[in-house]
């Protein structure tokens, strides 16, 4: 015979304490780093649960970002191709051996550990952009932040 226990109670929701609450506590501390001179062919494979890559220099300074756009970009053909058309397009070859130093960003937007949730969604919102590398002070990479972070912190409150 089962006892009636009552449904558990969810975590309530408070998106005023959510968006002060810092990104240190939900930013992506497993994130991939790789170095300038690293080829695409090992950012591709490396690539497997995130979605974004860090370039940093040999004591972890941000030199660089690759985030999802640019991967994809990686697979658009160029506008010019629409020009000369398809024959051109099957020609066209993946480079695996470039340097992912060709394709990062080598100014992004950088979020701190201490900027609330609320600023990272903001900016989220004012950019378009969705990934952001985490820097200290001193431009060392801490970590990334991005949609899936937010996902992430939604599904405590989920359950």
């Amino acid at each position: 015979m089962s006892r009636d226990r009552p449904p558990k109670e969810r975590p309530k929701l408070n998106i005023l304490k959510l968006s002060k609450m810092p990104i240190r506590l939900v930013m992506e501390k497993n994130f991939l780093r790789l170095s300038p001179d690293d080829k695409i062919e090992k950012l591709i494979k490396k690539l497997e649960h995130q979605t974004c890559a860090v370039v940093t220099d040999d004591d972890g300074k941000l030199l660089g970002f690759i985030s999802i756009d640019e991967i994809i970009n990686l697979i658009i053909p160029p506008s010019d191709y629409i020009l000369v058309g398809l024959d051109a397009i099957k020609e066209a070859h993946f480079d695996w051996d470039r340097p992912v130093k060709d394709i990062m960003n080598p100014r992004p937007i950088t979020l701190s550990p201490n900027d609330s949730l609320g600023y990272a969604l903001e900016m989220m919102l004012e950019t378009g952009i969705k990934q952001f590398p985490v820097v200290d002070k001193k431009k060392t990479v801490l970590g990334t932040f991005s949609a899936q972070s937010i996902v992430r912190l939604l599904r405590v409150f989920a359950r």
